[in-house]
């Protein structure tokens, strides 16, 4: 036992920059909002304190560049915010969940240490889903007068703490608790949304490449997890997002994985399936009321409502201010919430929409640097020689995640919370870090482009 002791610490001593990453990447989306952060700045600390001991400079990288451009461009909105304390704030915050893209892109230089980071999202994703999965299962319960209210497992989950801790605060912090839908260690239905379309495609990947029998069970359950996370949020979108993600991967990998890609499919729709039922009132009509009144159903639809009454009125707004069009208001929703309730009378705190709220923000400038950075991304991804299995279906289910949060973030705002923030940090550290480990060409112009191209088609047709 001692001798397993001083093999972890002189394991850790040797790269404890790492530890602090892994453990990073674990932690922060089960701590709460207002702890989580501080083990990214303390990790960060180490890490740049190992690299001044060994000689070493922190890389930011190409993309690392360009996202330090969109958060200067967030810092400089401060001068025309109306809202100075929330914008600059918010754009401080996002420089600090900066800090965990040059952790991953200067500590995970192997193959193995971007799937240890991968390995560590989904365990964290699956804990997140067995707490979703009992939040829905026991309010269900106590809802059809199975168990005592006592039983139910408190949503959010540090929804007490939470209460205790915006109350000492010198400024105002709102949040909304649904006790009727789940949110895991989130404080929001929507932002364990949010996690758990990243991690489905990556545990995917886990499943498919798992070495031992072992492995594959774990990941598998890891997978149902996942999945149950998912449809514990009753959030529409999320639900049909995860499911056409398992389209989007089964086209492309069906010829080789089509038969792990079927298990995994048989959770994801007995488990999400439901879900989308129930919150169109289908089915358990009595889950999901709201204290309006109302079945699941009609407040779906009254949701869905709402959004495009959103969409109009910021667009609207954004055609008729030629200010706010180019410029923007300011970094940080504080200053759309204003908008929408002041000018179109609605009482909502965002765009529901992250293209609409980064234009709102950061006028038409921002939104065309923000997908710099993204195509930039996507590029990288496309650069890589994906010519065997496993490197194809990292990239892919990579790629896969990337995509199906930018998705989400049409419907939803994914940029809402330190634990959403940091989500979009870490995919860009990891297409990074990818980049470096595996072979690629780099695209310079448009020949190279098509060669690049040519090349992952005929990746893509060796999969089939």
């Amino acid at each position: 036992m001692n001798s397993k002791i001083i093999c972890l610490k002189d394991k850790y001593r040797s790269n404890p920059g790492w530890y602090w990453l892994l453990a990073t990447v674990f932690l922060f989306p089960i701590l709460p909002e207002y702890v989580s952060p501080f083990i990214l700045f303390t990790g960060f600390i180490v890490f740049k304190r190992q690299w001044t001991r060994e000689g070493k400079k922190a890389k930011c990288g190409t993309l690392g560049k360009i996202m330090m451009g969109f958060m200067a461009l967030a810092v400089v909105s401060v001068l025309w915010s109306g809202t100075k304390f929330s914008s600059f704030s918010t754009a401080m915050l996002w420089w600090g969940m900066f800090l965990v893209e040059v952790m991953i892109y200067n500590l995970a230089v192997t193959r193995q240490k971007i799937d240890r980071i991968l390995s560590a999202m989904v365990l964290s994703g699956a804990l997140n889903g067995i707490v979703g999965a009992i939040q829905i299962c026991t309010y269900t319960l106590y809802r059809f007068e199975y168990i005592p209210e006592k039983l139910v497992l408190t949503t959010p989950f540090y929804k007490n703490l939470d209460t205790l801790v915006y109350d000492i605060l010198p400024f105002e912090i709102s949040t909304n608790m649904w006790t009727t839908r789940a949110s895991g260690f989130f404080s929001n239905p929507n932002l364990l949304a949010t996690y758990m379309i990243i991690v489905f495609p990556i545990s995917i990947y886990l499943f498919l490449n798992a070495k031992t029998g072992k492995q594959k069970l774990a990941y598998f359950l890891c997978n149902v997890l996942i999945s149950a996370g998912m449809s514990s949020t009753m959030t529409r979108a999320g639900c049909f997002i995860a499911i056409l993600g398992w389209i989007f991967m089964f086209i492309f990998l069906a010829k080789k994985y089509a038969k792990p890609m079927l298990e995994i499919l048989i959770p994801t729709i007995v488990v999400i399936i439901p879900s989308i039922l129930t919150r169109y009132g289908l089915i358990f009509k009595t889950v999901g009321k709201v204290s309006g009144g109302g079945s699941g159903g009609s407040e779906a639809k009254q949701s869905s409502a709402a959004h495009f009454q959103i969409w109009e009125s910021l667009i609207n707004y954004l055609t008729s201010h030629l200010k706010a069009f180019f410029m923007g208001l300011g970094f940080g929703v504080e200053e759309t919430g204003q908008v929408l309730l002041n000018e179109y009378d609605l009482s909502k705190p965002h765009a529901h929409n992250f293209v609409l709220e980064t234009w709102m923000e950061l006028g038409i400038i921002g939104v065309i640097l923000f997908f710099v950075i993204i195509g930039c991304a996507f590029g990288k991804m496309l650069e890589i020689n994906a010519n065997n299995g496993k490197k194809f279906t990292l990239v892919f289910c990579v790629f896969t995640s990337m995509l199906t949060y930018l998705l989400f973030g049409l419907t939803d705002y994914i940029f809402n919370s330190p634990k959403q923030i940091i989500l979009l940090f870490i995919l860009l550290g990891l297409t990074q870090a990818i980049s470096y480990c595996y072979e690629k060409t780099l695209i310079k112009d448009s020949h190279t482009l098509k060669e690049v191209a040519v090349r992952d088609l005929q990746n893509t047709l060796h999969q089939h």
